[in-house]
């Protein structure tokens, strides 16, 4: 379906200046954006102060949890620019190479000819309160999800065109730089090198990537492992059981799927929720109910957030978050192919992404967006993309809104 082009240039200019007005009162509807930046200066004012040899042999005396690179990020960036607006200004823009990258890839993945409506798919990411408080107030996570989004964009220049080793070894450096902002990516490798392992096989092209990762992966196994500098990363890892980061996962993931699976609602629930798999449901609940323990105030996702808000306990959780297992499994592993095994390697990576046990929004927003478009080779996602029309649009803009509304109330009610 075609849309004037005019009509996009109006519709993403609309969406900049919402960005511009956000930047201009300080939006941090996600929650937590601003207060990160403050802490982030007051490590730089006592560690990184001397020098940036100073501040990395001494990151574990106040170490937080966040790469000590993008901590060097943000002293460069305060070094040139020095006021505080305008360097969170100039990495707003920066941040917008998101969208622009993954609506390239999508260009290139699906051949989107001009006026294409799908041109319009990269524009969720500015409905995310994740997204714009991380442009407003620089978040690593976000910076992270742009070179992901450019390493993803050397990937699917791979997809179609194998011979090229360039975009191989871009895709490689990109992913590095996205891994040294947020380390957790680093387990995205395991996707990306299974997919260059089964179409390169034993080959120079695949030795010369393995070794190309060995040399970028070198400063950081260097000062994680030889200088021994890495309670920053390794502290809190491990915090819940097993069940309970699935059954929160879960239950996270699927809340993100529903505007991209909402037009097959019907087929899925038919061939999920029926009673040939109610003995399964049956068994997935009673594992939740026996090991879910998560005593924290604060994260846990918005169905656990619903269930204590509304019930005054999690019983509604554990009815929900079982369905979502049951659905991830149908989805993703019920019938496990070619295509479905490496969405099956996606889902894995993303459930590891919280070994820490403390399940964020941020973690999956807008990561779990980017997978959708360009990642993900399940029919559903395939179909919504081949299909998307102006019903779709209305559907996925109205649910991103929604969330975004809700963002606002939660954070407006919290002061």
């Amino acid at each position: 379906m075609k849309l004037e082009r005019s009509y996009i240039i109006l519709y993403y200019l609309v969406l900049y200046l919402s960005l511009l007005v956000g930047f201009y009162y300080g939006e941090d509807f996600a929650g937590g954006f601003k207060y990160d930046l403050q802490t982030h200066e007051m490590l730089l004012n006592n560690l990184f102060s001397k020098n940036i040899i100073h501040g990395l042999l001494n990151y574990d005396i106040f170490y937080i949890p966040h790469s000590p690179i993008f901590i060097i990020y943000l002293l460069f960036l305060k070094k040139i620019f020095i006021i505080e607006e305008v360097y969170r200004l100039i990495n707003l823009h920066f941040s917008l190479l998101l969208p622009f990258f993954v609506g390239l890839s999508l260009k290139i993945k699906y051949g989107l000819k001009k006026n294409d409506i799908r041109f319009l798919l990269p524009s969720i990411f500015i409905f995310s309160p994740y997204f714009r408080a991380g442009c407003i107030w620089t978040d690593d996570n976000l910076l992270a999800m742009v070179f992901l989004s450019i390493s993803i964009y050397f990937f699917v220049k791979y997809e179609k065109d194998k011979s090229n080793i360039n975009n191989i070894l871009l895709s490689a450096f990109f992913l590095a730089i996205t891994a040294y902002f947020r380390p957790i990516y680093t387990i995205l490798s395991i996707y990306f090198f299974l997919n260059f392992f089964l179409n390169l096989k034993i080959s120079k092209k695949l030795l010369f990537y393995v070794i190309f990762n060995f040399f970028l992966a070198l400063p950081a196994f260097y000062y994680i492992f030889i200088l021994g500098i890495n309670k920053w990363a390794v502290s809190y890892l491990f915090r819940e059981n097993f069940f309970t980061i699935v059954s929160l996962s879960s239950s996270v993931i699927i809340f993100y799927f529903i505007p991209f699976l909402i037009k097959d609602c019907k087929s899925i629930l038919k061939k999920t929720l029926n009673k040939n798999n109610f003995l399964f449901y049956i068994i997935i609940l009673a594992f939740v109910i026996f090991f879910f323990e998560y005593e924290r105030s604060y994260s846990g996702g918005i169905v656990l957030k619903f269930s204590n808000l509304f019930f005054g306990n999690n019983y509604f959780f554990y009815l929900i978050s079982s369905a979502c297992i049951l659905l991830i499994y149908f989805i993703f592993f019920s019938n496990i192919r070619n295509k479905n095994f490496f969405d099956s390697i996606l889902l894995i990576i993303l459930f590891m992404l919280e070994i820490d046990g403390v399940i964020y929004h941020e973690t999956y927003d807008p990561l779990i967006y980017i997978l959708i478009l360009l990642l993900f080779k399940n029919e559903f996602f395939i179909k919504y993309i081949n299909k998307f029309n102006i019903g779709s649009f209305s559907i996925l803009i109205t649910f991103l809104s929604i969330f975004y509304l809700a963002a606002v109330i939660k954070t407006v009610g919290l002061n």
